[in-house]
């Protein structure tokens, strides 16, 4: 609905329609599917103003660090910490959602803490880093 709405008013026609379309198939309620008619009246056989990265035609996820689509056959890379999917130039970098990994790492970057206890000097930490 507000994918709809914001193509709409930013002037990408075709897709603010191909959104009101996706919308109405999924049974929306009654004033969704209101707006939804009214924008594929609204926009009917105008052109996009602005010429986006978009194809709703072909699958694709989102890359977590530049927010570009990456779609199905092209080459991604992932962070095996959280899963998050990335372009291969994000490859070797720390993981801009988790911050835990390296992205297309082996083996991800794991964080281990242990306690040890000194009579006078408090609590000292140590940290051991795997990689």
């Amino acid at each position: 609905m507000n994918a709809m709405t914001v193509c709409r008013r930013g002037g990408n026609y075709s897709i603010a329609a191909n959104f009101a379309r996706m919308l109405l198939e999924n049974s929306p309620l009654e004033p969704q599917a209101e707006k939804a008619q009214r924008v594929l009246m609204a926009c009917g056989d105008r052109r996009d103003t602005n010429q986006l990265n978009y194809d709703f035609r072909n699958p694709f996820v989102v890359c977590g660090a530049t927010f570009v689509p990456i779609y199905q056959g092209q080459k991604v890379v992932s962070c095996l910490y959280c899963c998050a999917r990335f372009m291969p130039a994000i490859e070797g970098q720390i993981c801009s959602i988790c911050e835990l990994a390296v992205v297309g790492a082996d083996m991800p970057l794991v964080f281990s803490a242990s306690l040890h206890r000194r009579d006078r000097e408090g609590i000292h930490l140590t940290f051991l880093f795997l990689c």
